[in-house]
């Protein structure tokens, strides 16, 4: 069976643990294929998975809208938040708001790198500036990277500039970068979500193994899993599982 999964679950390095972990409970093999959510999203709709784990939220909902996916569930969350370097020129340390944090960042065009990619992080970056109606494309602070989450914040550490990222891969990458956490988002948490596609537009889908996945990521030992993910080597949870929430 073939997963898509978004690079913050690998870079996290909780995909190896989910996929040893429904191997080990159901017999099925399953095979994941990384990516940020909007070139798995687009991969999916060719039918070359068989179910997939995101976090672009208005992407899913087209994507189910459109008839690809089929019973989306909720799976786990963790936060987005704005690494930066301790010099911190934009002056955006405990900021509540992203946005002013952003507005901060543009105004004094301070060092900004964007995964450019796609992806449900850089969907929700752009969505920000939307907001703001500030277009930082074209300007010479502002890069995009094309890179998967974990990357982007080396680059970031590289250039001694600001990104957005997930709380999971900033935790999981903290030892290798000399960034910190300098603004969050705990009011719109980063929504992970399960979904099957659907085998009546798809030939030669494992359905059945699909069904399997969504059960057990969405179940006891699944949520049990992520709870515990982190806990021994960070000292603290990644993800929160909300299945059963």
């Amino acid at each position: 069976m073939i997963l898509g999964a978004t690079t913050s679950v690998q870079d996290s390095g909780l995909l190896d643990r989910i996929v040893q972990g429904f191997q080990d409970s159901t017999g099925y093999r399953l095979k994941p294929v990384v990516g940020g959510s909007g070139q798995t999203l687009e991969t999916a709709r060719r039918g070359e998975f068989d179910v997939i784990l995101t976090h672009s939220p208005m992407e899913e909902q087209q994507f189910v809208a459109d008839g690809e996916g089929l019973d989306p569930r909720e799976v786990m969350r963790d936060y987005f938040l704005i690494a930066g370097p301790d010099s911190n020129p934009a002056e955006v340390k405990g900021l509540a708001s992203l946005g002013e944090a952003f507005r901060r960042i543009a105004t004094s065009s301070a060092g900004f790198i964007s995964r450019g990619d796609n992806s449900g992080t850089n969907q929700r970056e752009l969505s920000i500036w939307q907001k703001l109606k500030i277009d930082p494309k074209g300007q010479p602070w502002y890069q995009e990277s094309a890179v998967g989450q974990g990357q982007n914040l080396l680059v970031a550490n590289d250039k001694a500039a600001y990104t957005l990222v997930d709380s999971a891969t900033f935790i999981a990458f903290r030892r290798r970068t000399s960034l910190s956490e300098l603004a969050a988002d705990h009011l719109d948490p980063n929504v992970y979500r399960v979904i099957r596609i659907n085998p009546s537009k798809h030939g030669n889908l494992n359905a059945d193994g699909a069904k399997a996945f969504v059960d057990y990521i969405t179940g006891s030992k699944g949520q049990a899993l992520i709870a515990d993910f982190g806990r021994q080597e960070y000292g603290q949870s990644l993800f929160e599982p909300v299945s059963s929430k």
